[in-house]
């Protein structure tokens, strides 16, 4: 798996930093200042996701901006999350009884496809090349790792009675999920995880359920989540849509995540979907039914295949953060099915050990050859997308035409690399190439005030100061901490016509 995984993402130690990097790695404080980890605020504001931000802060005092240090970071955090998932599912796979009629003979090679598919499937670059995704990895390296941990802890006290071996793996469980939400939020589902995977595979010594202790837990569970809705405490990152809007959203796009796990293709960085009405239209529709059909499949499936039927329900809980009540700016993000990605793989899991018999294992592993190659290809290429600002954007946009922020953010890749222009010339044509793009950007999206900055300082650079400050009050009507701007553009203008007093006063 080590071997495999360097090869695969070794096209992706040089990939820049993109997007939310720049606020989120080069331009936050508690990442270049580490004595902000010594303040309690700092651990207390799960908003910050304070652990990530420490490992970040790590890479940024022994590398400062080079990338290279960050993706073999992140490529080493990804192949342990893959180990951890290859151990849990050999584990879970064990707990399994004769007549759940699945052939443990074939356990080995079902954990190492599982593990397999969450290493090489090309859905989850976006969580390993784009470096400030190393939160998700976190959350879900400690997510599978609380689970892993709980789950051995309640077998060493229902199978031999050792309490404070159990108290101690159980105590570690619940430390290694809070880790997971500090790391980012979508981890908070773990102790929703731990009663889904005591109702499917955690036994007493009489082989029957905990039904006492599941309804207890369960019910501690419900009462802190009606808690935090009652209360107002449910959080929200934009205001731009209702609960209602982006849940239906969630709605609309589920089937998008489904096509993208069996059909890894035209994978797109943004994909920027809208919020719009109707609220509950056709594709809002079809999420639902696909979403209560994969329950009712798993409902179905609980005493036939327990690996499948934990597989739905594991990838359907463990979306319910980002998928659900909580507004998140952007409606789909590739890197959601990181942690999902585990549950697929159980359900890949469950169908082996039923359908293929042992006699035909040596087919399975040539089948197995041939989907985990085409895998590890699609994910070597998919990484050359992230290689720069330019491919990236230029990739976005040409899969989506009508994106105004790929648009937008191609043209400011475009500004920024005329900078390297080998004649003032070129310079100057890749500058109006780039206001090309902003200018495309606002007819796409008249709110999107980052356009308007862009184009802008690009006028700016093209010494079009007129044009420069017409985009710029713009800006200020919505962020007025940027009028420095304005006085900026006014002096150099002033100073370029020689009255330099006047200058002086902006």
């Amino acid at each position: 798996m080590i071997v495999v995984g360097f090869l695969v993402y070794s096209n992706s130690f040089n990939a820049s930093f993109h997007w939310d990097d720049f606020p989120q790695i080069l331009g936050k404080e508690q990442v270049q200042e580490p004595s902000s980890f010594l303040e309690t605020d700092t651990w207390t504001n799960i908003n910050l996701r304070p652990f990530s931000l420490l490992t970040l802060s790590f890479n940024y005092a022994v590398g400062g901006e080079d990338v290279t240090g960050y993706h073999i970071v992140n490529l080493l955090l990804h192949i342990l999350t893959a180990f951890i998932v290859f151990l849990l599912s050999r584990f879970t796979i064990g707990l399994l009884d004769k007549e759940d009629m699945l052939d443990q003979r074939l356990k080995d090679v079902s954990s190492l496809f599982v593990a397999l598919l969450f290493l090489l499937h090309p859905l989850q670059t976006m969580a390993v090349t784009y470096i400030v995704q190393r939160m998700t990895i976190l959350a879900a390296l400690f997510y599978v790792t609380s689970i892993f941990l709980y789950a051995k802890g309640r077998l060493a006290y229902l199978e031999s009675g050792r309490l404070s071996r159990s108290i101690a793996l159980l105590t570690l469980a619940f430390i290694a999920g809070v880790f997971g939400v500090l790391s980012k939020q979508n981890a908070a589902s773990f102790p929703a995880a731990f009663i889904l995977y005591e109702v499917f595979f955690i036994r007493k010594a009489d082989r029957r359920m905990c039904k006492k202790y599941i309804i207890a837990a369960a019910s501690a569970i419900m009462l802190v989540f009606l808690f935090v809705v009652i209360s107002g405490r449910l959080p929200a990152e934009t205001n731009n849509f209702t609960r209602i809007e982006y849940l239906s959203a969630q709605f609309g796009v589920f089937h998008k995540y489904i096509l993208l796990l069996l059909f890894p293709v035209s994978q797109n960085a943004d994909y920027f979907i809208r919020v719009e009405p109707p609220l509950f239209g056709a594709l809002q529709f079809l999420g639902i039914i696909m979403i209560l059909g994969l329950s009712v499949l798993g409902v179905y499936l609980f005493r036939i295949n327990k690996l499948i039927a934990f597989g739905i329900f594991w990838f359907l809980l463990s979306m319910s953060i980002e998928s659900g009540l909580i507004p998140i700016r952007d409606i789909m993000m590739e890197h959601r099915m990181y942690l999902p990605m585990f549950g697929f793989g159980m359900v890949l899991a469950g169908l082996i050990m039923q359908y293929v018999p042992y006699r035909s294992r040596n087919n399975l592993y040539i089948a197995g050859v041939i989907v985990f190659v085409l895998l590890a290809i699609g994910t070597f290429n998919r990484n050359k997308a992230w290689s720069t600002d330019l491919v990236l954007w230029g990739d976005c946009l040409d899969k989506n035409p009508e994106n105004p922020r790929a648009m937008n953010n191609l043209g400011l890749a475009i500004k920024i690399n005329a900078d390297y222009a080998m004649s003032q010339q070129q310079r100057n044509m890749e500058l109006n190439k780039a206001i090309s793009y902003f200018t495309n950007s606002m007819s796409g999206d008249t709110i999107f005030t980052q356009a308007y900055l862009n184009r802008g300082l690009t006028w700016f650079e093209l010494g079009d100061y007129k044009k420069a400050l017409k985009d710029i009050s713009m800006v200020v009507k919505t962020r007025p901490e940027e009028a420095y701007l304005e006085y900026y553009i006014q002096g150099v203008a002033l100073a370029k016509q020689g009255d330099l007093d006047a200058a002086s006063t902006k």
